[in-house]
């Protein structure tokens, strides 16, 4: 893979006629492309869960309130059985 190649750090949208439906109407924010694959994480399906619900599964304190709030969302159909926590700076 040429280095300008990569799609990391890029969202991948999918097209109106896209028909999976594991990928129908999704944004996937690619965090890892090389020559060893992919790794991107759907960011626009919530659950019915908050990170408040979470924390408490978890019996983490909520260090902040007004994330107890957010949905948690489902980051895709491979892998369920890990999380990731996209955050800013």
């Amino acid at each position: 893979m040429r280095p300008d190649s990569s799609f990391t750090n890029q969202l991948l949208i999918a097209m109106p006629g896209m028909l999976d439906p594991n990928f129908s109407t999704t944004v996937t924010l690619i965090c890892e492309h090389n020559d060893e694959g992919a790794l991107g994480i759907v960011i626009n399906r919530p659950t019915t869960l908050t990170m408040g619900g979470l924390f408490e599964q978890l019996a983490l304190d909520d260090a902040n309130p007004e994330a107890a709030g957010l949905p948690v969302l489902s980051g895709g159909p491979v892998g369920i059985e890990r999380g990731f926590v996209l955050h800013g700076p």
